[in-house]
Formats: C-alpha cells, sequence, structure tokens
C-alpha cells in the first residue's frame, strides 16, 4: 500500500491520488513491463522516467501492493527495504539480490501544480544465479561391462536439468534427473544417474551441463582385450615338445638313478637336472599364455 500522506487537510488530493491511480492501472497492466536482470549477491539500479523539471511531490518503488522505497517532498518515509536506497537522481539501487526479490516493480510518481500528473511504470526483475561446475563421477563394475556416472550441481536457478553430451555410439540410458530446491534460498542442486553398456569394450569420453556450465570429460568402457591365439600346429609342436622332453628326461633320471656306469653318474645326473628344470619351465610359459 500507498504510505499515508501527511494529515494537513487535504483530504481531497489523496482522494484524487487514488483515483487516479486506479484509472491508471487498466494502462499499465496493457504496456509491456520494462525487463531487468540480476544475479543472487549482486546488485542492480531501477530508474523511474521522472521529469526532473517539475515539482515532484512523491516517487514510490512498490512490488504490488508492498512498499519498497522512495521519496517524499514534505517528509522522511519509512519502513522501506534494507537493501535500497533511492539517490538524488531518483533510482533506487537494490543491493544483495536473491531469488525472493524476482517479480514486478512499480513506479508511482506524482508531480505538485496543474492537477493530477500520476505516471505508473512497470518494471519486470528476474533474478538468476550460475551453476557451480558440475562434479561427474564414474563407477565401474563386472569387470567394467556396466559403468554408471553421476553428474551434480548445486546452487543455481533457475531449475535446470542436467544435459548429458555422450557420442551416438555409445549404449546408454539416463536413470534419473532430477532438481531440488532450497525452501530457505529457493537455489536449484541438480543432478542426474546414467547407466552405460559396455559389452562392445568401446572407450568413450563423455560430459555433462547444468545451466550452461559444462563439466570435465571422462573416460567411460574399458576397451575389450582380445586374448592372444595361437594356430593349432603351434599348439600341436609345443605339446610334442613338452611330451619329447619328459620322455628324455625319464629316460636320464632312470639311467642317473641305476647308475650302470660309476662315470655315467658325473654326466647324466647334472643332464638330468637341467632337462627338468627346461621342461617344468616350459610347461608354465605355456599354461601363461593360454591363461
Amino acid at each position: 500500500m500507498f504510505p499515508p500522506l501527511p494529515r494537513n487537510g487535504k483530504f481531497p488530493l489523496q482522494l484524487l491520488i487514488v483515483l487516479t491511480m486506479t484509472a491508471h492501472l487498466a494502462d499499465t497492466e496493457t504496456a509491456a513491463p520494462v525487463e531487468l536482470r540480476g544475479e543472487v549477491g549482486g546488485n542492480v539500479t531501477i530508474r523511474c522516467p521522472v521529469d526532473r523539471e517539475r515539482p515532484l511531490i512523491f516517487l514510490y518503488f512498490q512490488r504490488g501492493n508492498i512498499f519498497v522505497n522512495g521519496y517524499h517532498a514534505s517528509r522522511p518515509l519509512t519502513n522501506t527495504w534494507e537493501n535500497t536506497r533511492v539517490d538524488h537522481d531518483m533510482t533506487m539501487l537494490m543491493q544483495d539480490l536473491n531469488v525472493s526479490h524476482s517479480g514486478n516493480y512499480q513506479c508511482h510518481i506524482l508531480y505538485s501544480g496543474g492537477g493530477i500528473n500520476e505516471n505508473h511504470t512497470l518494471i519486470h526483475l528476474s533474478v538468476t544465479a550460475n551453476y557451480s561446475k558440475p562434479t561427474l563421477t564414474v563407477n565401474c563394475e563386472n569387470h567394467r561391462f556396466s559403468c554408471w556416472a553421476t553428474c551434480a550441481s548445486h546452487g543455481g536457478y533457475p531449475g535446470t536439468k542436467v544435459t548429458w553430451t555422450i557420442p551416438e555410439s555409445q549404449t546408454w540410458r539416463e536413470v534419473n534427473n532430477t532438481e531440488v530446491q532450497d525452501p530457505h534460498t529457493m537455489l536449484v542442486n541438480s543432478s542426474s544417474t546414467a547407466f552405460f553398456n559396455c559389452s562392445n569394450g568401446k572407450l568413450t569420453s563423455f560430459s555433462c551441463s547444468v545451466g550452461g556450465v559444462t563439466s570435465e570429460m571422462l573416460p567411460v568402457c574399458t576397451p575389450k582385450i582380445t586374448p592372444e591365439t595361437f594356430s593349432p600346429h603351434v599348439i600341436t609342436a609345443a605339446v610334442c615338445a613338452v611330451v619329447v622332453a619328459i620322455i628324455i628326461a625319464l629316460v636320464l633320471w632312470f639311467k642317473c638313478k641305476k647308475g650302470q656306469r660309476s662315470k655315467d653318474i658325473y654326466w647324466v645326473c647334472p643332464r638330468v637336472a637341467v632337462l627338468h628344470t627346461f621342461a617344468y619351465l616350459f610347461v608354465k610359459i605355456e599354461r601363461w599364455k593360454c591363461e
């Protein structure tokens, strides 16, 4: 509501003010509002079309029926918003913005002399907040055949969903996409979870964004490791070599055990040990290759 004018016996003037403002309200509703933008924590300046060549009785800045701040020629105004001030050029500075300051504001102007000259200007203030840089995390399971990715950003306004940037060749699906608003600050935390099918083993780099802010690029899905294969001929030759080595080792070991000639013991036994070691290592290597 408008602050009351001083009780100086000029009741007819107050009545004319109310009637004039009511008459102009219909015109204001059809007029295009002045668009004004600000950011949370920042400042905006609201300007009203004041004619400095004419004596000014009052200038009121209001949001609907709520008085914000203003100027009165004959007395100081009270109950003004603490984060606002009106300068000598009749502009209003609004500081430390938050989301709740968004809305429609009006300038009510009254000049003296020559009857009632009221100006009702509509100003639409939009207060926004930049989202934080999204945090992207990846967790994989089942030997990296499936991966879960989570993208989260906080402290933005208005509410905005997470957008994923993923190559078309990758098989994936979005599991959820949520926005949670703080009831006090009205700022929004936005998050989303995506599932990746890594069965084809293709390595992909992807990112996410919220409100025009993009995360870092992260890889997902490990390339499929193709085991080394050997031809049947190579496998057959290796098996035969192992069998022959084992037979020779057994024959030499048998001779060493029997000790047919004493001089053979010193010649055969060391070679049995070497051949046995060779056969053992050969078998271990072949097993490792097969794994």
